[in-house]
């Protein structure tokens, strides 16, 4: 824990850590990529220190919890004859490692989950009150980390799918859905915008090998160099309880459901980080039976911790590093640009990463992401950061260099030397907010109606006068990737829209515009740019 709070204090921010500081900024029950713990650890370690350590200050004690808990869950007798092994295996695990000194959704979900785990193993041995309180509390808070936490409780339930006909059990339920309410809730005020990005939005892509040989690979890079060892011991193991049961279905569960999706997207190493809790808690247990394997385990997870040394110490003193890392020199660049804007609100073009580390390093509240469909949504589309820039001198930046040729301000980023340059806008005008609803039923036909309706809606206080609005249309594929971006004519019979009012519109797909075969067609407002934003909803094409 003391070399956590060292590491915390004196690493750089990565870019996650920084878009989750600027959720901490404004506290809510729930944000469009996350439930809300992980900005509710930045929140609390911000206001007891400064800077790196303060955004980070509770991730050493979580891991501290975690190496408690995964020792409590290990239930063997000889444990104590082989306590160095447990020390050095745990500590070559280098995924679990990081999570122990950077804040991330999966911090808080590794502690919960282990949590979770052992109210769990209480209560089908104890089943007391404490027990079933503690069940619920736990399966609240891996739901309050990261939503799919909910593969966690499932996978335990049909482990065990006697549990629903305890009573105790749906008392715990109950427990854990009042617990959750207020997100629910905050759920149902937003729309649903985070389930719906996650379960339709969200761009897929067609079936490349490499997406489940990289899944693979992460299968790997989850528990480290001792990955053969671990794996053979999952295998080999056999449940001889209710809850190595569970652990069991954990493993495989996680494992083929992610397998799955790795059929139709890229997925990411975290994503299966709930799989170490069975690799550990069985491969332990299994060196204790078998000394060959023990005495592997021991030497493969010495060597290891030697590695992880050696790339902590590079997190800090760059010079060593064999990688160009994303924590490296984002001090520097923010540095530099806060000089040359001279505090001026900055808008970063479809980047919430480099929005939330200027934010940090700058120490300012003054900044915003302006995204578009070239891009995606994020947190600066769902909160109201955009009223804090709207129609004030800004600088406008971009690290995409088909925009703003003739820019006043650059900067280069550290990290893929990446060049970062903008302009100043003396009245930045964006219309984030605005809502199109386009007449669906137009577009129930075979065909792609050249000419179709919408409403437009204004919830901004001003008025707006129509004619200062552009829009554009995109096309997306069956995978939801664009394929087509293109203008459209819009006339209606307003000049003006005011606060709280909503329009009709007739747009008309220009003749000259060539219709691709297509899946899926959205419309939207276009600023500062050339792809349209967020403000009408995509609508599925008929086949």
């Amino acid at each position: 824990m003391v070399i956590n709070l060292i590491q915390s204090a004196f690493t750089g921010l990565i870019f996650d850590e920084a878009y989750y500081w600027y959720f901490a900024q404004n506290l809510s029950w729930g944000y469009f990529d996350h439930p809300p713990m992980v900005a509710l650890l930045v929140y609390i370690g911000n206001h007891l220190f400064d800077g790196e350590l303060g955004v980070r200050l509770l991730s050493p004690f979580l891991y501290a919890a975690n190496i408690l808990l995964l020792w409590a869950l290990i239930d063997d007798k000889n444990k104590h004859q082989y306590t160095w092994l447990f020390v050095a295996f745990i500590s070559s695990i280098g995924l679990m490692v990081a999570y122990g000194f950077m804040i991330l959704p999966d911090t808080a979900l590794l502690t919960s989950s282990l949590l979770f785990m052992w109210a769990y193993k209480r209560f089908i041995t104890q089943n007391n009150s404490f027990s079933v309180v503690l069940l619920g509390i736990s399966m609240a808070l891996v739901m309050y980390s990261k939503y799919h936490g909910v593969l966690l409780i499932v996978f335990v339930l049909l482990s065990n799918l006697q549990l629903l006909r305890k009573g105790k059990f749906w008392v715990a339920v109950v427990v854990s859905l009042l617990l959750y309410a207020p997100h629910l809730v905050w759920l149902q005020t937003v729309d649903y915008a985070p389930l719906k990005y996650h379960l339709f939005d969200r761009a897929n892509s067609a079936y490349r090998i490499k997406f489940t040989l990289d899944y693979l690979v992460n299968c790997i890079a989850i528990i480290g160099l001792c990955f053969p060892l671990t794996y053979w011991a999952f295998y080999k193991f056999s449940a001889e309880n209710k809850f190595d049961k569970a652990l069991k279905f954990l493993g495989y569960g996680v494992f083929i459901f992610f397998l799955f999706s790795s059929f139709s997207r890229k997925t990411q190493a975290q994503w299966v980080i709930l799989m170490v809790i069975p690799l550990i808690i069985f491969s332990v247990r299994y060196a204790y039976q078998f000394e060959k394997y023990r005495t592997w385990l021991f030497r493969i997870s010495v060597f290891s911790v030697v590695l992880i040394l050696y790339l902590r110490v590079a997190l800090i003193y760059q010079p060593i590093s064999p990688i160009s890392y994303e924590a490296y020199g984002n001090k520097k660049w923010v540095t530099e640009l806060k000089e040359k804007v001279n505090g001026a609100p900055v808008v970063f073009h479809n980047s919430y990463r480099d929005a939330g580390m200027y934010g940090f390093y700058a120490d300012t509240d003054l900044v915003f992401s302006s995204n578009d469909l070239d891009a995606r949504e994020n947190q600066f589309d769902l909160d109201d950061s955009e009223f804090k820039v709207r129609n004030q001198k800004v600088a406008y930046l971009t690290g995409n260099h088909n925009y703003l040729i003739d820019s006043t301000i650059s900067v280069i980023r550290e990290f893929k030397n990446h060049k970062i340059r903008g302009t100043f806008i003396n009245k930045f005008k964006t219309y984030k907010k605005m809502k199109l609803d386009v007449a669906a039923e137009d577009f129930s036909s075979n065909s792609i109606p050249l000419t179709f309706e919408a409403s437009l809606y204004n919830p901004y206080p001003e008025t707006i006068q129509t004619d200062s609005l552009h829009y554009a249309g995109m096309f997306f594929n069956q995978h939801k990737r664009d394929i087509k971006v293109f203008p459209l004519i819009v006339e209606t019979a307003s000049r003006t829209i005011k606060n709280s009012e909503t329009i009709q519109l007739q747009v008309k797909i220009p003749d000259t515009v060539q219709i691709p075969e297509v899946s899926y067609f959205r419309m939207g407002i276009v600023n500062n740019g050339v792809y349209p934003g967020f403000q009408g909803e995509m609508i599925k094409l008929s086949n």
